[in-house]
């Protein structure tokens, strides 16, 4: 029994390994992973050009787009891409908390790490938040280092996984900033290190240098990006400041809000474990106010992503690194009552990610196209977001699509691809002048739509 808590940690890592490997074997994307994909697909100056276009940092782009020209270009091998950072923060959390805390610590973290909301999904998908936050929590956890058993090593490995975090997404350097700040004022109070720390701090900003150029040069593009007009609302903001406990089953996800809040309160008092449960909040909060500033929306819930790491691990010391503040038996009894709460989490949050890696097979779709495509055919489509469109250009990159003003320019047969939502469209110009011959429903990830077979009705195509 004893050896087997003192494997446990590792146990677990290999069991979140055998998790996360059973959601990347499909061929199912959507929009923001097609978006992605396309990026990627091209050559690395293709690449780097449409990176430098978009709102995001490239570090992620470059690592999919290696990974994909090293073990071909296929979804399998664009979400191996994106699930290998998780795995290896799975065993670097196992080695390193226990050794930091305990056992017991470092089996709660590396158990949240599989089972708490959005991270399964995010960790598979073609993006970059499970990237960003598997460095975040590398850079949180070498932090807690410097602070317990300080070395030149990880003040070393803070600066690198800053410079990964950041070079991901711009919330992994802003989750951060954070950190920095509190290391700065514990070395400024404790004076043995400072030096050390301000150098590790220049030459950490320094070697941002690139990434404050690349920000610049796609601030015009954000701009444009977010371009909502209104500031933010209080029914946002909680939506948000609740979205990492939001689960399928709204009771459920009440029961993993009220099990934080139940460790902040009656767990050990561990300042670095109240911290780091509160960086979230902390990196919301200050999104917020710099959008009530502005007057303009650019926040998303997913931007939490890189900071979710941290809430975890702050969760696992408050609750495992000493006794919960309760009387009696009671603190093993919360303990029990937790970790089932986490466990059904996870069970949950695995049928969710699990229907939406699987459901929607793909394969229909693909055997559709091959067998009734020709090489001068196109499409007109009827959607909100583009989403299917995006993810056409992934599946079907030969397929055009054209304006249902412009129709007359496409050679071939003239396909309407319409989702539910727009069914209405068929009966309203120009679509209504066209003969429909209804083929079926297609569906693929989270998307289905109607096709359609246009015919003029004069038949003289």
């Amino acid at each position: 029994m004893k050896a087997l808590k003192e494997k446990l940690p590792l146990i677990l890592a290999t069991a979140g390994l055998l998790v996360y490997l059973t959601l990347i074997f499909n061929n199912n994307v959507w929009m923001d992973e097609a978006f992605t994909a396309l990026l990627v697909r091209g050559s690395f100056a293709s690449m780097m050009e449409r990176s430098l276009a978009d709102t995001l940092p490239p570090l992620y782009n470059i690592w999919a787009w290696t990974f994909a020209k090293l073990f071909g270009f296929h979804t399998l091998t664009l979400k191996l891409s994106s699930v290998i950072p998780m795995i290896a923060l799975l065993y670097y959390s196992a080695v390193r908390v226990a050794h930091l805390y305990n056992k017991n610590t470092a089996s709660c973290f590396v158990l949240t790490l599989v089972c708490m909301p959005h991270l399964l999904s995010c960790a598979v998908e073609i993006r970059m938040y499970a990237f960003c936050l598997s460095f975040v929590t590398m850079a949180v956890i070498s932090a807690l280092y410097l602070l317990n058993l300080p070395s030149k090593k990880d003040l070393v490995l803070f600066g690198i996984f800053t410079l990964l975090a950041g070079y991901s997404h711009h919330y992994g350097l802003i989750s951060l900033l954070f950190v920095w700040a509190a290391l700065l004022i514990y070395f400024i109070r404790k004076k043995e290190g400072l030096k050390s720390f301000i150098i590790c701090a220049f030459i950490t900003a320094v070697l941002f240098i690139p990434y404050i150029i690349i920000t610049l040069y796609q601030i015009k593009n954000a701009s444009a990006y977010f371009s909502a007009p209104s500031g933010p609302s209080l029914a946002s903001f909680v939506s948000s400041l609740r979205f990492p406990f939001v689960t399928n089953i709204t009771p459920l996800s009440a029961l993993l809000l009220l099990a934080v809040i139940s460790v902040m309160i009656f767990g050990n008092r561990k300042k670095e474990g109240r911290a780091l449960t509160g960086l979230y909040a902390s990196v919301l909060c200050l999104s917020y106010l710099l959008m009530l500033i502005s007057g303009r929306s650019f926040f998303s819930g997913r931007y939490l992503i890189p900071s979710f790491g941290a809430l975890w691990l702050g969760f696992s010391i408050l609750l495992f690194s000493d006794r919960l503040h309760l009387p009696g038996k009671l603190p093993e009894a919360a303990c029990v009552l937790i970790l089932l709460i986490l466990v059904v989490s996870g069970i949950v949050d695995f049928a969710g990610a699990f229907r939406d890696e699987y459901s929607g097979d793909v394969k229909e779709m693909l055997a559709f196209f091959d067998e009734n495509l020709e090489k001068d055919d196109g499409y007109i489509i009827y959607e909100d977001e583009y989403q299917i469109e995006w993810c056409l250009k992934y599946y079907e990159p030969d397929l055009k699509k054209y304006d249902p003003e412009k129709m007359e320019n496409i050679r071939g047969k003239i396909w309407c691809f319409i989702t539910p939502k727009y069914a209405w469209m068929l009966d309203e110009m120009p679509v209504k002048a066209y003969n429909k011959d209804y083929k079926g429903e297609l569906s693929f990830d989270r998307y289905r739509f109607s096709v359609y077979l246009l015919e003029r009705q004069d038949d003289r195509r």
